[in-house]
């Protein structure tokens, strides 16, 4: 309890970087949540019509899709690691009075680690708060961006779309008349809905979980390398 009454403290006394580390979080997790829920509309498209389409230049085309949004992922997760360990590296120089204090004071090393570590990830906290709230509330504009965005990033990265039904299909969401079938006509059912909240949550856990444990592994290795720069602030 110690350590959270003086974590909430700092994080409210050191409000400008706090609000950085916790707006810069939000950003990128609602990045990385939205690509891969793209992945879950691509694949679950795929699955529905994979098993009836023989045009090998489709099949081909997914792969290059799912591979641009694994690129892209791990691109954008690239960009917040440097980023975020440079706002940890700014945020414990910061509180370095403070750390002084707390070993003036007889607190231990484990309890310095401790300190940082939270002081760290609960401006994350809030910024994963404020991103669940705003996938719960808006839900629908959520998957509005996502279907827009879509054709757009294929686009951008040279893929061109590829058909797979011939001229000669008719696509109906409702036939509202009888249609005169030949012999080789074939009907097809898909179904075409928004993405589950099962669906957006997992890849939001995934991503919460993978960020906060990259921001607790810079913040130990920045506490460690401030601890062997300056003698004045740990006893080794």
């Amino acid at each position: 309890m110690k350590n959270l009454r003086y974590a909430f403290a700092s994080v409210s006394y050191h409000k400008k970087i706090s609000f950085v580390i916790g707006a810069c979080s939000t950003f990128f997790l609602f990045i990385l949540t939205g690509i891969l829920n793209l992945r879950d509309i691509e694949r679950s498209f795929y699955t529905q019509v994979s098993s009836i389409i023989n045009n090998t230049d489709y099949h081909t085309n997914y792969q290059k899709i799912m591979q641009m949004y694994s690129s892209i992922y791990l691109f954008i997760l690239f960009i917040w690691m440097i980023l975020i360990t440079g706002l940890l590296f700014i945020s414990l120089k910061l509180k370095k009075q403070d750390m002084m204090k707390w070993r003036i004071m007889g607190f231990s090393n484990r309890f310095v680690i401790k300190q940082s570590i939270l002081e760290s990830i609960i401006p994350m906290i809030i910024g994963i708060i404020t991103t669940a709230v705003f996938l719960i509330v808006f839900q629908h504009t959520y998957e509005y961006i996502l279907l827009h965005a879509r054709p757009l990033l294929a686009d951008k990265m040279g893929i061109k779309r590829v058909p797979f039904f011939s001229s000669k299909v008719i696509v109906e969401s409702t036939p509202n008349q009888i249609i005169n079938t030949a012999g080789d006509t074939y009907f097809l059912s898909m179904r075409i809905s928004g993405l589950s909240v099962n669906t957006i949550f997992k890849a939001f856990t995934k991503n919460c979980l993978l960020l906060l444990a990259i921001a607790t592994g810079i913040t130990l290795s920045a506490t460690y390398f401030l601890s062997k720069t300056s003698k004045k602030v740990f006893r080794t």
